[in-house]
């Protein structure tokens, strides 16, 4: 993987992309609320998937229903932490992916929840994304792991400064760790 603090400095940013124009507003949406209701999970599912490049499809059935899902992200915001079991009833409910399910997350708790994707993927492994790993519950929760670990590193509040002036706006560790990744 290569490093992303060093890659930071040569990271451009277009604050007036529409996707990091966009990312704030949303957050701000779904920071909004104290809890989330089965309308809400909906709402917030189809902002973020109007987000991403993919059309949204909720998957609930009897055994994971859009009230599940209104309770995990209840849990993600007030614990800021998920079982592998939870993460995967997410993932089924959006799309049956672990992409949607983590930019879900990430907007309802930015601090707690990276978002990951198959350029996440390739930067952090080096390798093409094939469907399979990146959509993958266990490959999800060793990215959290090792941005847990970046977030230790002291040249991190050199990083989140300089994310936060090329943004225009305040992002998470997490958030600023990521988008280097994302456009690195």
């Amino acid at each position: 993987m290569k490093d992303v603090f060093t890659l930071e400095p040569t990271t451009r940013i277009d604050p007036n992309n529409s996707y990091i124009r966009a990312y704030p507003h949303i957050l701000s949406s779904l920071a909004d609320r104290a809890t989330f209701t089965e309308r809400d999970f909906i709402c917030a599912a189809h902002m973020v998937y109007g987000w991403m490049p993919t059309i949204l499809e909720i998957h609930a059935d009897k055994a994971v229903t859009v009230a599940m899902g209104a309770d995990i992200l209840n849990e993600a915001k007030t614990q800021g932490g998920l079982s592998h079991n939870q993460l995967g009833r997410l993932a089924q409910l959006v799309n049956h992916s672990v992409v949607g399910a983590s930019k879900l997350l990430h907007f309802v708790n930015p601090a707690a929840f990276p978002i990951w994707d198959s350029r996440i993927y390739a930067f952090v492994h080096g390798a093409k994304a094939h469907q399979y790993r990146v959509n993958n519950v266990a490959a999800y929760e060793n990215y959290m792991e090792l941005l847990g670990d970046l977030q230790k590193d002291k040249r991190l509040v050199t990083l989140r400064e300089s994310v936060d002036r090329k943004m225009g706006y305040p992002v998470t560790a997490l958030r600023a760790l990521e988008v280097v990744m994302f456009l690195g």
